[in-house]
């Protein structure tokens, strides 16, 4: 299971430039390479949910309520940066630039009726940063120019996650033609289903 969610929405448009086409905002493109994301790991076999299908402003909990709902999975955030080299691509997984959870991050118990997500990634972040370097190995791959390794971000829609959670960035909104970033959903779609591939090999132990 792939939980896909496109950053932003409604009346939060995310990064914009007046480089970019008039009118194209980072809720937009990410909306649309979700959309295409889905089309593609639905035909590789993979189960695919949303949090937002259209330009709706979904707020962080019920994004979490659509993700931690789910019994397993991995979580994927998409975003587009407002600089860096065009067509690359950046993985986030939450955490600290030393590694681990950030201070007096304690795991509580995590359920849908009335309990608050903010630990929810506690006992994930080890799994999550795991998860995050098989996929910026193969986003290197699939989009040349991309870092070889991913980085840490404490931002709360991580945190609220229950399962291996990334953020991605995709670079940039500058770009003065769209339909070069939502081409890039083939190969993410493809470096995701590796990631998780890899990962599901290693957890289970297999050579």
């Amino acid at each position: 299971m792939v939980i896909l969610d496109p950053a932003h929405g409604g009346a939060d448009s995310g990064a914009h430039s007046e480089a970019a086409e008039e009118g194209t905002v980072e809720k937009d493109l990410v909306l649309s390479i979700a959309l295409a994301m889905r089309r593609e790991l639905e035909r590789q076999g993979a189960r695919v949910v949303l949090t937002r299908q259209t330009d709706t402003d979904v707020s962080i909990n019920d994004r979490a309520a659509v993700a931690n709902g789910i019994g397993g999975g991995f979580f994927v955030s998409l975003h587009v940066g407002s600089r860096g080299p065009a067509n690359t691509a950046e993985t986030y997984s939450f955490g600290t630039p030393h590694g681990g959870a950030p201070a007096a991050f304690v795991p509580r118990p995590v359920g849908i009726d009335g309990v608050p997500w903010e630990d929810a990634q506690a006992v994930y972040v080890i799994p999550s940063r795991r998860f995050a370097e098989l996929l910026q190995v193969e986003l290197a791959q699939k989009l040349p120019r991309s870092p070889d390794v991913p980085q840490f971000a404490a931002v709360r829609q991580l945190r609220v996650v229950g399962h291996p959670a990334v953020a991605i960035e995709l670079s940039s909104v500058a770009e003065e033609n769209p339909e070069s970033l939502q081409k890039t959903a083939g190969p993410l779609a493809g470096a995701l289903l590796r990631a998780i591939a890899a990962y599901r090999q290693t957890a289970e132990g297999r050579p």
